[in-house]
Protein backbone atom coordinates (compact mmCIF):
# COMPACT_ATOMS: atom_id res chain seq x y z
CA UNK A 1 0.00 0.00 0.00
CA UNK A 2 1.05 3.38 -0.34
CA UNK A 3 1.95 4.40 3.19
CA UNK A 4 1.34 8.84 4.26
CA UNK A 5 3.81 10.68 2.69
CA UNK A 6 4.82 8.37 0.38
CA UNK A 7 5.08 9.49 -3.64
CA UNK A 8 4.18 7.07 -6.45
CA UNK A 9 6.23 6.92 -9.62
CA UNK A 10 5.08 9.30 -12.46
CA UNK A 11 2.95 7.15 -14.79
CA UNK A 12 2.14 4.57 -12.38
CA UNK A 13 -1.79 5.07 -12.88
CA UNK A 14 -3.93 2.83 -15.01
CA UNK A 15 -6.14 5.27 -16.80
CA UNK A 16 -8.88 4.07 -18.64
CA UNK A 17 -10.93 6.19 -21.56
CA UNK A 18 -13.87 5.39 -22.87
CA UNK A 19 -13.59 7.18 -26.34
CA UNK A 20 -17.25 8.34 -28.11
CA UNK A 21 -18.01 6.42 -31.76
CA UNK A 22 -16.21 8.95 -34.52
CA UNK A 23 -19.01 10.23 -36.89
CA UNK A 24 -18.33 7.89 -39.19
CA UNK A 25 -18.87 4.83 -36.94
CA UNK A 26 -20.96 3.60 -34.64
CA UNK A 27 -18.14 2.07 -32.42
CA UNK A 28 -17.00 2.81 -29.09
CA UNK A 29 -13.26 2.20 -27.90
CA UNK A 30 -11.50 2.05 -24.57
CA UNK A 31 -7.74 3.81 -24.08
CA UNK A 32 -5.62 1.83 -21.45
CA UNK A 33 -2.17 3.42 -20.73
CA UNK A 34 -0.17 2.57 -17.80
CA UNK A 35 3.92 4.07 -17.71
CA UNK A 36 4.53 3.91 -21.63
CA UNK A 37 2.19 1.11 -22.63
CA UNK A 38 -0.70 1.51 -24.59
CA UNK A 39 -3.82 -0.44 -25.70
CA UNK A 40 -6.90 0.93 -27.73
CA UNK A 41 -9.48 -1.86 -28.27
CA UNK A 42 -13.57 -1.49 -29.21
CA UNK A 43 -16.02 -1.20 -26.13
CA UNK A 44 -19.03 -2.96 -27.36
CA UNK A 45 -22.47 -2.30 -26.14
CA UNK A 46 -24.75 -4.05 -28.16
CA UNK A 47 -25.13 -7.68 -29.85
CA UNK A 48 -24.09 -11.41 -28.19
CA UNK A 49 -22.98 -11.70 -24.61
CA UNK A 50 -21.53 -7.50 -24.88
CA UNK A 51 -25.19 -6.41 -25.22
CA UNK A 52 -26.14 -9.04 -22.43
CA UNK A 53 -24.22 -8.01 -20.26
CA UNK A 54 -25.00 -4.25 -20.98
CA UNK A 55 -28.51 -4.94 -20.24
CA UNK A 56 -28.09 -6.47 -16.72
CA UNK A 57 -25.90 -3.66 -16.25
CA UNK A 58 -28.95 -1.07 -16.95
CA UNK A 59 -31.72 -3.31 -15.36
CA UNK A 60 -29.63 -3.36 -11.91
CA UNK A 61 -29.15 0.27 -11.71
CA UNK A 62 -32.33 1.03 -12.84
CA UNK A 63 -33.73 -0.99 -9.91
CA UNK A 64 -30.94 0.47 -7.28
CA UNK A 65 -32.20 3.92 -8.00
CA UNK A 66 -35.80 2.73 -8.19
CA UNK A 67 -35.32 1.34 -4.90
CA UNK A 68 -33.36 3.88 -3.17
CA UNK A 69 -35.63 6.82 -4.32
CA UNK A 70 -38.89 4.74 -2.55
CA UNK A 71 -40.51 3.90 -6.05
CA UNK A 72 -39.92 0.28 -5.72
CA UNK A 73 -39.28 -2.12 -1.96
CA UNK A 74 -36.54 -2.35 -0.61
CA UNK A 75 -36.21 -6.15 -1.22
CA UNK A 76 -35.00 -5.14 -4.49
CA UNK A 77 -31.45 -3.94 -4.02
CA UNK A 78 -28.34 -6.19 -5.30
CA UNK A 79 -26.42 -7.46 -1.94
CA UNK A 80 -24.34 -10.28 -1.42
CA UNK A 81 -23.79 -12.81 -4.66
CA UNK A 82 -26.13 -10.47 -6.38
CA UNK A 83 -23.73 -7.50 -5.95
CA UNK A 84 -20.34 -9.68 -6.88
CA UNK A 85 -22.57 -10.74 -10.50
CA UNK A 86 -23.23 -7.17 -11.37
CA UNK A 87 -19.93 -6.31 -9.98
CA UNK A 88 -18.49 -8.83 -12.63
CA UNK A 89 -20.09 -7.33 -15.42
CA UNK A 90 -19.07 -4.02 -14.80
CA UNK A 91 -15.57 -5.30 -14.78
CA UNK A 92 -15.72 -7.37 -17.49
CA UNK A 93 -17.17 -4.27 -19.44
CA UNK A 94 -14.47 -2.08 -18.20
CA UNK A 95 -11.52 -4.64 -18.86
CA UNK A 96 -11.89 -6.21 -22.13
CA UNK A 97 -8.91 -7.78 -24.11
CA UNK A 98 -5.70 -6.34 -24.04
CA UNK A 99 -6.75 -3.79 -20.86
CA UNK A 100 -7.20 -6.42 -18.97
CA UNK A 101 -3.91 -8.06 -19.83
CA UNK A 102 -2.32 -4.30 -19.29
CA UNK A 103 -4.38 -4.52 -15.79
CA UNK A 104 -3.07 -7.76 -15.04
CA UNK A 105 0.24 -6.18 -15.61
CA UNK A 106 -0.15 -3.36 -13.86
CA UNK A 107 -1.02 -5.03 -10.56
CA UNK A 108 1.83 -7.42 -10.93
CA UNK A 109 4.59 -4.44 -11.31
CA UNK A 110 2.80 -2.69 -8.11
CA UNK A 111 3.74 -5.94 -6.29
CA UNK A 112 2.54 -5.09 -2.78
CA UNK A 113 1.24 -1.47 -3.39
CA UNK A 114 -1.63 -0.18 -4.57
CA UNK A 115 -2.93 0.29 -8.09
CA UNK A 116 -4.67 3.99 -8.88
CA UNK A 117 -7.10 3.66 -11.68
CA UNK A 118 -8.67 6.62 -13.16
CA UNK A 119 -11.37 6.33 -15.27
CA UNK A 120 -13.20 8.80 -17.70
CA UNK A 121 -15.66 8.70 -19.75
CA UNK A 122 -16.94 10.66 -22.81
CA UNK A 123 -20.01 8.85 -23.37
CA UNK A 124 -22.78 10.11 -20.37
CA UNK A 125 -24.95 7.25 -19.85
CA UNK A 126 -21.75 4.91 -19.71
CA UNK A 127 -19.98 7.36 -16.97
CA UNK A 128 -23.66 7.09 -14.92
CA UNK A 129 -22.85 3.69 -14.37
CA UNK A 130 -21.97 2.91 -10.72
CA UNK A 131 -18.00 1.71 -11.68
CA UNK A 132 -17.20 1.37 -8.06
CA UNK A 133 -18.62 -2.28 -7.50
CA UNK A 134 -16.71 -3.45 -10.64
CA UNK A 135 -15.46 -7.33 -8.92
CA UNK A 136 -12.79 -9.15 -10.47
CA UNK A 137 -13.44 -12.59 -10.51
CA UNK A 138 -10.34 -14.38 -11.02
CA UNK A 139 -9.09 -12.80 -7.81
CA UNK A 140 -12.74 -12.80 -6.10
CA UNK A 141 -12.05 -9.27 -4.92
CA UNK A 142 -14.13 -5.77 -5.69
CA UNK A 143 -11.24 -3.71 -7.04
CA UNK A 144 -12.31 -0.62 -4.80
CA UNK A 145 -11.99 -2.37 -1.65
CA UNK A 146 -8.62 -4.60 -2.24
CA UNK A 147 -5.54 -3.08 -3.37
CA UNK A 148 -6.56 -0.57 -6.56
CA UNK A 149 -7.68 2.82 -5.89
CA UNK A 150 -10.71 3.41 -8.07
CA UNK A 151 -11.29 7.36 -9.04
CA UNK A 152 -12.82 8.88 -11.80
CA UNK A 153 -12.11 12.41 -14.09
CA UNK A 154 -14.59 14.52 -15.70
CA UNK A 155 -13.76 14.53 -19.59
CA UNK A 156 -13.17 17.90 -19.71
CA UNK A 157 -10.98 20.94 -21.96
CA UNK A 158 -10.48 22.65 -18.38
CA UNK A 159 -7.03 21.74 -16.82
CA UNK A 160 -7.42 21.17 -12.95
CA UNK A 161 -6.08 24.20 -11.01
CA UNK A 162 -2.64 24.41 -10.23
CA UNK A 163 -1.71 25.12 -6.32
CA UNK A 164 1.30 26.07 -4.35
CA UNK A 165 2.82 23.18 -2.00
CA UNK A 166 3.46 23.74 1.45
CA UNK A 167 1.30 26.60 2.15
CA UNK A 168 1.11 26.07 5.90
CA UNK A 169 -1.71 25.94 7.80
CA UNK A 170 -4.49 23.45 5.88
CA UNK A 171 -7.59 25.44 6.19
CA UNK A 172 -10.91 24.02 6.26
CA UNK A 173 -14.45 25.10 6.33
CA UNK A 174 -17.49 22.64 7.16
CA UNK A 175 -20.79 24.08 4.95
CA UNK A 176 -23.80 22.89 7.21
CA UNK A 177 -27.56 23.66 5.81
CA UNK A 178 -30.36 21.59 7.44
CA UNK A 179 -33.53 24.20 6.19
CA UNK A 180 -36.74 23.81 7.76
CA UNK A 181 -38.31 20.45 6.20
CA UNK A 182 -35.89 18.67 5.27
CA UNK A 183 -34.96 15.48 6.38
CA UNK A 184 -32.92 15.63 9.99
CA UNK A 185 -29.32 14.79 9.57
CA UNK A 186 -26.76 14.04 12.55
CA UNK A 187 -24.63 17.64 11.56
CA UNK A 188 -23.46 17.52 14.99
CA UNK A 189 -21.53 14.04 14.65
CA UNK A 190 -20.31 14.81 11.48
CA UNK A 191 -18.89 18.35 12.41
CA UNK A 192 -17.50 16.25 15.72
CA UNK A 193 -15.79 13.20 13.85
CA UNK A 194 -13.98 16.30 11.51
CA UNK A 195 -12.53 18.42 14.25
CA UNK A 196 -11.07 14.45 15.53
CA UNK A 197 -9.79 13.53 12.36
CA UNK A 198 -7.43 16.79 12.41
CA UNK A 199 -7.42 17.41 16.26
CA UNK A 200 -3.60 16.75 16.23
CA UNK A 201 -2.74 18.78 13.31
CA UNK A 202 -5.14 21.55 14.96
CA UNK A 203 -3.32 21.97 17.79
CA UNK A 204 -0.28 22.14 16.71
CA UNK A 205 -1.20 24.76 14.48
CA UNK A 206 -0.82 22.92 11.27
CA UNK A 207 -4.82 23.43 10.56
CA UNK A 208 -7.70 25.43 11.27
CA UNK A 209 -11.50 24.34 10.99
CA UNK A 210 -14.10 26.59 10.73
CA UNK A 211 -17.91 25.79 10.45
CA UNK A 212 -20.29 27.85 8.27
CA UNK A 213 -23.59 27.01 10.24
CA UNK A 214 -26.93 28.14 8.37
CA UNK A 215 -25.54 28.36 5.25
CA UNK A 216 -26.89 30.14 2.52
CA UNK A 217 -25.37 30.82 -0.77
CA UNK A 218 -24.88 34.34 -0.01
CA UNK A 219 -22.87 33.85 2.93
CA UNK A 220 -21.17 30.92 1.04
CA UNK A 221 -20.15 32.79 -1.31
CA UNK A 222 -18.54 35.76 0.97
CA UNK A 223 -16.52 33.05 2.46
CA UNK A 224 -15.14 31.92 0.02
CA UNK A 225 -14.76 35.15 -1.91
CA UNK A 226 -12.84 36.31 1.50
CA UNK A 227 -10.10 33.22 0.80
CA UNK A 228 -8.11 31.29 3.14
CA UNK A 229 -10.19 28.18 2.48
CA UNK A 230 -8.33 24.40 1.18
CA UNK A 231 -11.09 22.28 1.53
CA UNK A 232 -14.87 22.93 1.65
CA UNK A 233 -16.87 20.01 3.17
CA UNK A 234 -20.52 20.08 2.45
CA UNK A 235 -23.18 18.47 5.38
CA UNK A 236 -26.88 18.34 4.32
CA UNK A 237 -28.73 17.38 1.07
CA UNK A 238 -28.70 17.10 -2.58
CA UNK A 239 -30.63 16.48 -5.56
CA UNK A 240 -30.73 15.19 -9.07
CA UNK A 241 -33.41 16.54 -11.27
CA UNK A 242 -34.44 14.07 -13.87
CA UNK A 243 -36.57 16.74 -15.25
CA UNK A 244 -34.28 19.62 -15.31
CA UNK A 245 -31.05 17.23 -15.91
CA UNK A 246 -29.62 18.85 -13.25
CA UNK A 247 -28.09 18.70 -9.40
CA UNK A 248 -28.51 20.60 -6.87
CA UNK A 249 -27.85 21.47 -3.06
CA UNK A 250 -30.16 22.19 -0.79
CA UNK A 251 -29.08 25.32 1.07
CA UNK A 252 -30.80 28.21 3.07
CA UNK A 253 -32.45 31.03 2.83
CA UNK A 254 -32.72 34.38 5.15
CA UNK A 255 -35.23 32.86 6.69
CA UNK A 256 -33.93 29.19 7.05
CA UNK A 257 -36.37 28.09 4.39
CA UNK A 258 -35.15 25.46 1.58
CA UNK A 259 -33.18 26.99 -1.23
CA UNK A 260 -31.55 24.80 -3.80
CA UNK A 261 -27.77 26.10 -5.52
CA UNK A 262 -27.64 23.95 -9.12
CA UNK A 263 -24.69 22.96 -10.71
CA UNK A 264 -24.05 25.80 -13.00
CA UNK A 265 -24.88 28.37 -9.82
CA UNK A 266 -22.33 26.02 -7.26
CA UNK A 267 -20.24 26.21 -10.14
CA UNK A 268 -19.87 29.63 -10.25
CA UNK A 269 -19.66 30.14 -6.38
CA UNK A 270 -16.35 27.50 -5.58
CA UNK A 271 -14.50 27.24 -8.40
CA UNK A 272 -11.82 29.52 -8.65
CA UNK A 273 -10.85 29.79 -4.54
CA UNK A 274 -7.81 27.69 -5.06
CA UNK A 275 -10.01 24.66 -3.21
CA UNK A 276 -7.93 22.31 -3.02
CA UNK A 277 -10.70 19.46 -2.17
CA UNK A 278 -14.55 19.70 -2.01
CA UNK A 279 -16.44 17.40 -0.30
CA UNK A 280 -20.28 17.39 -0.86
CA UNK A 281 -21.74 14.79 1.75
CA UNK A 282 -24.80 14.69 0.69
CA UNK A 283 -27.02 12.10 -1.55
CA UNK A 284 -27.06 11.88 -5.33
CA UNK A 285 -24.10 14.41 -5.43
CA UNK A 286 -22.07 11.94 -7.17
CA UNK A 287 -24.66 11.87 -9.89
CA UNK A 288 -24.51 12.94 -13.24
CA UNK A 289 -26.86 13.71 -16.38
CA UNK A 290 -27.28 10.49 -18.77
CA UNK A 291 -26.74 13.34 -21.50
CA UNK A 292 -24.98 15.76 -20.02
CA UNK A 293 -22.51 14.02 -17.71
CA UNK A 294 -21.46 17.27 -16.43
CA UNK A 295 -24.59 18.76 -15.25
CA UNK A 296 -24.24 16.78 -12.15
CA UNK A 297 -22.86 18.76 -9.22
CA UNK A 298 -19.33 16.98 -8.79
CA UNK A 299 -18.35 16.67 -12.30
CA UNK A 300 -19.59 19.53 -13.10
CA UNK A 301 -17.20 21.14 -10.38
CA UNK A 302 -14.41 18.92 -11.64
CA UNK A 303 -14.65 19.72 -15.44
CA UNK A 304 -14.66 23.22 -14.30
CA UNK A 305 -11.00 22.95 -12.42
CA UNK A 306 -11.48 21.62 -8.95
CA UNK A 307 -8.89 19.10 -8.32
CA UNK A 308 -10.37 16.69 -6.71
CA UNK A 309 -14.21 15.89 -5.24
CA UNK A 310 -15.60 13.39 -3.15
CA UNK A 311 -19.56 13.17 -3.79
CA UNK A 312 -22.56 10.52 -3.71
CA UNK A 313 -24.13 8.80 -6.35
CA UNK A 314 -26.89 7.53 -4.86
CA UNK A 315 -29.12 8.26 -1.68
CA UNK A 316 -27.22 7.57 1.34
CA UNK A 317 -27.76 6.50 5.08
CA UNK A 318 -26.21 8.88 7.67
CA UNK A 319 -24.75 6.55 9.30
CA UNK A 320 -22.81 4.91 6.36
CA UNK A 321 -22.20 8.66 4.73
CA UNK A 322 -20.74 9.82 8.62
CA UNK A 323 -18.40 6.26 8.80
CA UNK A 324 -16.49 7.15 5.51
CA UNK A 325 -15.87 10.59 6.04
CA UNK A 326 -14.40 10.14 9.23
CA UNK A 327 -12.09 7.64 8.19
CA UNK A 328 -11.45 9.68 5.17
CA UNK A 329 -10.44 12.45 6.77
CA UNK A 330 -8.53 10.33 9.53
CA UNK A 331 -6.16 8.97 6.74
CA UNK A 332 -5.85 12.79 5.33
CA UNK A 333 -4.98 14.12 8.05
CA UNK A 334 -1.98 11.18 8.53
CA UNK A 335 -0.90 12.32 5.33
CA UNK A 336 -2.33 9.64 2.83
CA UNK A 337 -3.04 10.23 -0.70
CA UNK A 338 -6.83 10.93 -1.42
CA UNK A 339 -6.78 7.57 -3.43
CA UNK A 340 -5.55 5.29 -0.53
CA UNK A 341 -7.55 7.40 2.06
CA UNK A 342 -10.89 6.91 -0.10
CA UNK A 343 -9.77 3.62 -0.30
CA UNK A 344 -9.75 2.92 3.51
CA UNK A 345 -12.61 4.72 3.94
CA UNK A 346 -14.71 2.03 1.79
CA UNK A 347 -13.33 -0.60 3.82
CA UNK A 348 -14.53 1.19 7.23
CA UNK A 349 -18.00 1.07 5.98
CA UNK A 350 -17.77 -1.96 5.10
CA UNK A 351 -16.39 -3.27 8.17
CA UNK A 352 -19.10 -1.22 10.29
CA UNK A 353 -22.48 -1.84 7.82
CA UNK A 354 -21.16 -4.97 6.32
CA UNK A 355 -19.48 -5.43 2.52
CA UNK A 356 -22.58 -7.23 1.01
CA UNK A 357 -24.35 -4.23 0.95
CA UNK A 358 -24.10 -1.21 -1.17
CA UNK A 359 -22.77 1.53 1.70
CA UNK A 360 -19.00 1.17 0.22
CA UNK A 361 -19.53 2.04 -3.16
CA UNK A 362 -21.95 4.87 -3.10
CA UNK A 363 -19.47 7.32 -2.81
CA UNK A 364 -17.61 8.37 -5.80
CA UNK A 365 -13.59 9.87 -5.69
CA UNK A 366 -13.12 12.77 -8.17
CA UNK A 367 -9.60 13.16 -9.10
CA UNK A 368 -7.23 15.15 -11.72
CA UNK A 369 -4.21 12.75 -9.27
CA UNK A 370 -5.03 10.46 -6.87
CA UNK A 371 -1.73 10.57 -5.92
CA UNK A 372 -1.53 14.14 -4.29
CA UNK A 373 -1.91 14.32 -0.29
CA UNK A 374 -4.20 17.04 0.75
CA UNK A 375 -1.09 18.69 3.16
Amino acid sequence: MNGPGKRVAPGDVLELFVLAPVPSSDAASILATFRNARVLVPFPRRGGEAGARWQRIIRAHERTLAVLEGRARPGALPSGKGLRELGRDLFEVLFPGDVRRLYDTARALRKHESLDVVFTSMLDWVADKPWELAFDPSRREFLATSSVNFVRNAFTAVPADALPRGRGRLRILAVVAQPRGAAPLDTKTETTDLRQAFRALVDTGRATIEVLAKATAGRLQRRLAAGGVDVLHYVGHGDFDEREREGSLLLEDDRGRPRPLGADALRQVLCGRSLRLVFLNACETGRGGRVEWNRGLAPALVAAGIPAVVANQYPVEDAAATAFARELYAQLAAGSALGDAAREARVAVGREHGTSSLGWAVPVVFARDPREPLR
